[in-house]
Formats: structure tokens, sequence, C-alpha cells
């Protein structure tokens, strides 16, 4: 299992690697949109909702 300090470091570069993601995006011209609380990016709402990964056989 990873030290403490590792994850600490782990969680630093991740960060950071995000920052330079979104600095770049931006630089790029790309804009950030603030989405309303409630809204859902799922575009249909028919159909099952659960995936089944195995059918028991009896």
């Amino acid at each position: 299992m990873a030290s403490k300090a590792a994850k600490k470091e782990s969680v630093v570069n991740t960060r950071d690697d995000l920052a330079e993601h979104i600095e770049a995006f931006l630089k790029a011209g790309g804009k950030v949109q603030q989405i309303p609380s409630g809204v859902s990016g799922q575009t249909s709402t028919s159909g099952p909702r659960q995936i089944v990964l195995s059918h028991k056989t009896s």
C-alpha cells in the first residue's frame, strides 16, 4: 500500500496535470459552461438503466 506522502504527491501531480490541461484548453479557445444543478447529459430516458453482466441459470 502506498504511503501517505506518496498518495499526497500523486494527488498534487494529478491536480497539476489537470490545471495544465485546463489552461491549454482555454488557450486554444475552449470555453467553460456553468451547468445548472439537476441537468443531465443523458440524452435518452428509454430502455433499461442497469447492465446485466450474466444471467444465472437454474
